[in-house]
């Protein structure tokens, strides 16, 4: 029914994200990666791998399991996994010197590995040392590692994880065609939790002379052109209008042609495909009780960020 995704839309926008969790584990019972035995690198089976074993030819960019969402977006090329964790981190692992077996697959070194199993392992433990970086968390967010046990799955922390990467890889894919425009960074900004946007209903300027009347009818019906929101109501339009102008910190005539609102624009097609990104980020990762808003990545700038250091 068209009425759910349109709830999800309006949802993705206005939904207040609830308290940050706190890290799962003290801080002082935190570890760093597991140390990698002399001469040899664990393998999926418990043992080692000799230090002259073969390794593939090339590095992949790694690539989803069978559960991966797939064949939604037209055919657009299958967006790079480890970047957007990489990316406010580090591009190679720092203090592990095990030579030409960090070129073989993470499958074959590490137990479990799932979701990036196939980015060389030098690849895969630099996306693990910048979850530090991109959360503020240490190995013991996700990992037993108290009891060595790094293949559990026993921490739903772990598990959500592999959700978020293969969000952040549908993102990439669908929406900015593979490219890895989103990163983990772009949404924690180095917290566990991405920062709290609380949702005020006002109306821009530009709304504020619109009757009792208009407010209560569909936005079609007092707008030319709604396309994405039709069948919400005037003032609720009207309040993500003007949420859309503060969580990206612009003004209206960002989308709009001044004295015709109705005019295409590049920016206002992009708006739409924003929306259709946050609807089916609710639908695939979240349910009806998103925390995913504009504000979550933009934080009151038009271009979020992708690392530290950008200034947009």
């Amino acid at each position: 029914m068209r009425s759910t995704p349109l709830l999800l839309l309006a949802l993705a926008c206005t939904h207040v994200q609830p308290e940050p969790a706190p890290l799962a584990v003290p801080p002082e019972n935190a570890a760093g990666p597991a140390a990698i035995p002399d001469g040899g690198v664990a393998v999926g089976d418990g043992g080692f791998l000799a230090p002259d074993a073969g390794r593939p030819a090339a590095r992949d960019a790694g690539v989803l399991d069978a559960g991966s969402p797939a064949g939604r977006d037209g055919g657009a090329p299958r967006a790079d996994l480890a970047s957007p964790i990489t990316a406010a981190g580090f591009e190679t692992p720092v203090g592990l010197e095990w030579g030409s077996q960090g070129e073989l697959p993470a499958r074959t070194l590490f137990k479990n590995v799932k979701a990036l199993g196939d980015l060389s392992g030098d690849r895969f433990m630099a996306a693990m040392q910048s979850m530090k970086a991109n959360l503020g968390v240490k190995c013991t967010t996700c990992h037993r590692v108290k009891e060595k046990d790094f293949a559990s799955d026993a921490k739903k922390e772990k598990l959500r994880a592999r959700e978020m990467i293969r969000m952040t890889e549908e993102i990439n894919r669908r929406t900015f065609q593979g490219e890895a425009r989103v990163t983990c960074w772009t949404c924690h900004r180095g917290e566990e939790e991405p920062e709290s946007r609380p949702f005020s209903r006002e109306l821009p300027k530009e709304l504020a002379k619109l009757t009792p009347a208009q407010l209560k009818q569909p936005a079609e019906k007092v707008f030319k052109d709604v396309r994405a929101l039709k069948g919400m109501d005037g003032r609720n339009f009207g309040f993500i209008m003007g949420w859309f102008s503060r969580e990206l910190g612009v003004k209206c005539t960002h989308c709009h042609e001044e004295g015709n609102f109705a005019a295409e624009h590049k920016e206002k097609t992009r708006a739409r495909e924003m929306l259709e990104m946050t609807g089916y980020v609710a639908a695939g990762y979240y349910g009806n009780n998103s925390p995913v808003g504009c504000g979550t990545c933009h934080r009151g700038k038009a271009e979020p960020a992708r690392t530290p250091g950008d200034k947009s």
